[in-house]
């Protein structure tokens, strides 16, 4: 008896261990894992992936194909002028082209050189927009566009169309909108949006948004083709491939930053 009496306290601490685990039915782990443990949590979160955005489709065009920078087109022909046929506004695509790819755009050039066809057919100067309006809107249907950009240059003299900036000299830019039509509110927030962002990158680099109705001009400009249809002036008469090529740079950005922003929204 007094054997059994010092093995049962011998055993009851044991007792006392086992009773509550058996209880519960839970296993006692056999071994200490000493290797790390990778938790589910961990293993099957979701990881974002992060994907490159839709590049923003770009027409260019030049309604006014054959006008001239006269620093330009002097180095080639020797003298000024304000029109040339092989000299002319339409050199900048490749430099539009290299900016904008820079910035996500895919750009499509509008292959029609307006004022040689115009010659061709005897049209005067001021039938120039609906010269390419047809030619225009064969493209436009051809797929969708973000941005119908068509580039001019100004006739403004060299004081008004340039700007100093951090040692740098710009081309300064002007939109114009044609208020001719039912829609051209979009047009016009489209480019005021463009300019103040053209103004953030280089300030005062916009000389601002026109908008002029057919007592001013065209009043159209095609843009009642397209909701986001911009006219640029592109420095004036006497700016340098230099001078334009900064500017160049500015807008393709801008119209990257607009166009990322009016997505988001």
């Amino acid at each position: 008896k007094v054997m059994s009496f010092y093995l049962f306290l011998f055993l009851l601490p044991i007792l006392l261990i086992k009773i509550p685990i058996l209880a519960f039915g839970v296993d006692v782990p056999k071994q200490v894992e000493t290797q790390p443990v990778a938790y589910a949590a961990n293993v099957t979160k979701e990881i974002p992936v992060v994907e490159e955005s839709s590049p923003i489709n770009v027409l260019l065009l030049f309604t006014h194909s054959h006008e001239a920078y006269h620093p330009i087109v002097k180095q080639v022909i020797g003298v000024n002028a304000n029109y040339d046929p092989s000299t002319n506004i339409t050199d900048t695509s490749d430099l539009i082209t290299h900016h904008f790819q820079l910035n996500n755009a895919q750009v499509d050039l509008l292959q029609y050189d307006n004022m040689k066809e115009m010659k061709v057919t005897n049209r005067p100067f001021y039938q120039a927009y609906a010269a390419i309006r047809p030619v225009l809107q064969k493209q436009l249907n051809t797929k969708p566009y973000d941005l119908v950009l068509d580039i001019h240059r100004d006739s403004a003299k060299h004081k008004i169309t340039t700007l100093e900036s951090n040692n740098e000299s710009f081309a300064r830019i002007a939109f114009v909108v044609g208020a001719g039509h039912s829609n051209y509110k979009l047009n016009e927030a489209y480019a005021k949006a463009l300019s103040a962002e053209v103004n953030k990158i280089v300030p005062n680099i916009s000389r601002g948004v026109m908008t002029k109705t057919k007592d001013d001009g065209n009043g159209i400009y095609n843009q009642d083709l397209s909701s986001k249809s911009i006219l640029i002036e592109l420095g004036g008469i006497q700016n340098t491939q230099e001078e334009i090529n900064r500017t160049l740079a500015v807008i393709a950005k801008a119209v990257s930053v607009v166009f990322e922003n009016n997505t988001a929204t």
